[in-house]
Parts: C-alpha cells; structure tokens; sequence
C-alpha cells in the first residue's frame, strides 16, 4: 500500500459519516452511515455492559504516536486498549495526550499485572492510580487483570477484592481479565465466578474448538468477549505478509482475511489488532461489516499451510505442549517471548514478559538437558527456539 500520512487519511475519510444513523441490527452487528474510501462503521453491543463498541477495536502496544490515535478515534473506532506495563508507561502517556480532550468519545481499556515475584497485590492500586494519571481520565471504562492463565488466578479472593475496590471508586466502570493461554480454562472459570464482567482472550484461525465453545458459553453468559492475537506472524524479523492470493485482483488481504474469520464469530464483541500505522488503519477498519467469503476461506488455508511448523499456537489456546518438561519449563510461554522480541520486533515487551515468568519455568533450566522430550503437535522445532531463547534472554 501507497504510505499514508495522517492528512492522506484524514482526506479520505471526511466523507464517511462516522455516526450511528440508520441502525439496522443483522447478526449483532449494528450497522453506522456509509463511508466514502471506507467501509462503514459497525458496532456489535460489549457483552451485558450497555456499550456499543466498533467491531474493530485499536489495539495500541507498541503504537508511539497522538496523531494515530487521534485518526482512530476520528474514523469512528471508540474501544482503545492498551495496558500499564506498555513500552514501561509511555504507551498510556501518549494515549493521555489525547484523552484529555476526547475521553467521552471511546471506550477505555488498561490492564494491571499481578506475579508473585514481581508485582505484590499491595501495589495493584497504586499502579490503577498511576495509569489513570498517565491516561489523563479519573475513570476508564475497565480494568483488566492481565495474564490470567490459570483457573485459580479467576477465584482469587485478594486479587478480586482489588478490582471491586477499584469499581467501588469509580476508578472503572467494568472489571475482567485477560488469557493468553488455558483460555477455554480462564472462560469457564470466568462464567462460574459471576464477578468479572470482560475477557480479553487469544483468538485466531488457529484457535481449538474448545475455545470456540467456551468463547460463545461466555458470551450467552453476559460476558464481554475482546478478541486479541488475531493476526498470525511467521516471519523472523516481521515482514510484511507474503500475497498468497490466488486471485490478485481481489481486494482481501490475508491480514484482513484473518481479521473476518474472527468476526464471523458472533459471539466476539471487538477485536484489538496491533497498529502502529495509518496503512495499518486503514487495512483493518475496511474489514468491519465484509461478510467472510469463500475467497477468504482459501486465503486462510493456504496461509495455515505455509504457517505449518512455524507458528505457535499457544496464544491461539493449544496446550499441546502443557506440561511436557518434566522439570517444568513453559515452552509455550517461552515462545510467546520470543515472537514479542522476532515477531512484534519489541525486545524490551520481550524481556518484561520473559522476567515475569517463574524462575522455574525459564529457559535457564534447559542447560543440563541432554535431549529435550517436548514435542510440538504442530510441528515446531521446539529446541531451536528453547536454544534462541537462552542466548536472547540469558
């Protein structure tokens, strides 16, 4: 695509009509005026909170400019996610310089993190406190915990008294948490608690079906459903993806062709993919509304098959490789580092996922290994990137 610049797509777009006119609801979607150059806002209700968020969220981790999030909101997506732990702050800081004049125009997202050898839960309500600064806002509309892999984490008494004290305060509407893996595990125990309110859960093409199931059980349940890790990424550094299209005159990219798959489901709220780009945002808001056709259902599978052995499934739900290592190491997490630092091209987001991990899950233990007996069920070369992995995080 031709580089965009924010006057280009400002250009573009200042005949699209970004209102809520002429609401007609098919399929949970409710559609907004047409565009000009784009396709039309769509909106799906945010699970049982009253809010209608843009099928196509902002997803802003690794994004570094104002005048991006600006184009954002300007082109009518009103759901923002970012987190406190995000490029170190800066990433809310640079959102706060916005939302000190348009905060009544989105749907605010932060995420605090708990570990135990990091973060006590002593200091989660002074980090809430700290992203609200760096946000500009007394409020966001919800406060995620972030990285809730497992089943226990959701019934925590000490981490759930954290988040209604936050609710109670005023300081966020709405309360969930977010998986990146176990997520059929994290959704079920989600709908049992009957306390939190929001998943944000790894979603793609790649997804087993038991997250598929647990995705739509939460939903009917009232649960709003974020979708994230949507896209797949197989190239080391990240490229952009290779044309796979059969048809070249087709207007489908693979990115927006994975995007689709995930919003045929209609028990997912939003999706959050990453932009850092004008391109990038106009890619994705022109997917919202496009019904998944048979074109895109070939473009996926011949994405899978050149993705096969290459890219982990781990954020998508597999737990094919769970608990394999018998001294315990996370493999799965492992390269979920890894594709931050060769994927996102984000070492710094790298490092800090790795070193919130338990020291006993960590690459380190594999020195003394002498053959490693964790297999991939998709094919993966496991060892190499265990051996990648040590030299890149030591």
């Amino acid at each position: 695509m031709e580089r965009t610049n924010r006057r280009t797509f400002m250009k573009q777009s200042t005949t699209a009509g970004f209102g809520l006119a002429a609401f007609s609801l098919s399929a949970r979607r409710i559609y907004g005026a047409e565009s000009g150059s784009f396709n039309r806002v769509v909106y799906r209700m945010l699970g049982s909170t009253g809010y209608k968020a843009s099928e196509m969220g902002f997803g802003a981790m690794n994004m570094r400019e104002p005048a991006l999030v600006r184009a954002v909101i300007d082109s009518g997506i009103n759901y923002i996610d970012t987190a406190h732990s995000y490029m170190n702050g800066a990433n809310e800081e640079i959102i706060g310089t916005v939302m000190k004049t348009r905060r009544n125009e989105v749907f605010l997202t932060t995420k605090i993190k708990f570990d135990k050898d990091g973060v006590e839960i002593a200091k989660m309500p002074g980090m809430i406190e700290t992203s609200l600064k760096r946000l500009q806002t007394d409020h966001v509309d919800l406060v995620l915990l972030h990285i809730t892999d497992k089943r226990e984490q959701v019934f925590r008494d000490d981490l759930m008294k954290v988040f209604e004290n936050a609710r109670d305060k005023g300081q966020t509407r709405f309360i969930g948490v977010s998986t990146h893996e176990n997520q059929a595990e994290v959704l079920d125990a989600v709908v049992e608690s009957k306390f939190w309110q929001a998943v944000l859960v790894g979603y793609n093409y790649y997804s087993p079906p038991e997250v598929t199931v647990a995705i739509q059980k939460a939903r009917e349940a009232g649960i709003a459903i974020i979708g994230m890790k949507n896209l797949i990424t197989i190239e080391r550094p990240r490229k952009p993806f290779p044309d796979i299209r059969e048809n070249k005159t087709g207007t489908t990219t693979n990115q927006q062709a994975l995007l689709k798959w995930v919003l045929n489901n209609p028990y997912v709220d939003t999706v959050v993919p990453g932009m850092t780009s004008f391109e990038q945002l106009a890619d994705d808001i022109a997917v919202m509304g496009k019904k998944l056709t048979y074109d895109d259902r070939r473009i996926l599978k011949r994405y899978s098959e050149k993705a096969e052995g290459r890219y982990c499934c781990g954020v998508s739900g597999c737990t094919g490789c769970r608990e394999q290592c018998p001294y315990g190491v996370n493999v799965s997490q492992i390269n979920r580092c890894l594709n931050y630092a060769e994927g996102y091209g984000d070492i710094g987001l790298a490092y800090e996922n790795y070193r919130s991990l338990p020291p006993d899950s960590r690459a380190d233990k594999c020195e003394d290994c002498d053959e490693c007996l964790v297999e991939c069920v998709n094919g993966i070369n496991l060892q190499e990137n265990i051996r990648r992995a040590r030299v890149m995080f030591g």
